[in-house]
């Protein structure tokens, strides 16, 4: 009965030391550089041009350069593990160019200095940009014919506009 019990306490050791950490991967992408793909319309967040103060739109996605962004990932500084918490920047040279809701009531996209915190909420292989300075507005395709689709900031409604995807660029 004793080799039982011992053997009944070491099979539930190894379940609790490796099963829920298998089973509760972080879907959330680490930092690195992405293309910033709408899920709805299968077009790369751009900014007009790679200054301060420019619009961001939404363009065909050709994996240029202007469509690469740096998601960093914010760390815990006591636990050291990795935060739902993300600065979007421009990537290359231009590494204080950071993407933000203007505040003008559209809130529509642009890049501009300082960082602006986001966090991602993760749903059918895509995610949710979800912006801390607006209370949790989110990023959203808004179509404007005959120029190209506008990147805003709204209340989320569940639809697929409000999806996007971080494909790594590479």
């Amino acid at each position: 009965m004793k080799l039982f019990g011992i053997i009944s306490i070491l099979i539930l050791a190894i379940f609790f030391t490796f099963g829920p950490a298998n089973s509760q991967a972080d879907p959330l992408p680490n930092s690195g550089t992405y293309f910033i793909v709408s899920a709805d319309t299968k077009e790369a967040l751009q900014p007009n041009g790679p200054t301060a103060g420019q619009n961001v739109f939404l363009y065909e996605f050709n994996q240029g350069g202007t469509q690469k962004w740096t998601v960093t990932r914010k760390i815990d500084p006591k636990t050291k593990k990795p935060l739902n918490r993300y600065t979007i920047r421009l990537a290359g040279e231009n590494t204080d160019l950071y993407l933000q809701p203007f505040p003008a009531p559209d809130h529509t996209c642009m890049v501009s200095n300082g960082a602006t915190d986001y966090t991602l909420a993760p749903g059918g292989g895509s995610f949710q940009i979800k912006s801390a300075a607006l209370n949790g507005d989110a990023l959203y395709t808004f179509p404007s014919p005959p120029g190209n689709t506008e990147a805003h900031f709204g209340p989320a409604d569940g639809t697929a506009k409000y999806k996007w995807d971080f494909i790594p660029a590479n």
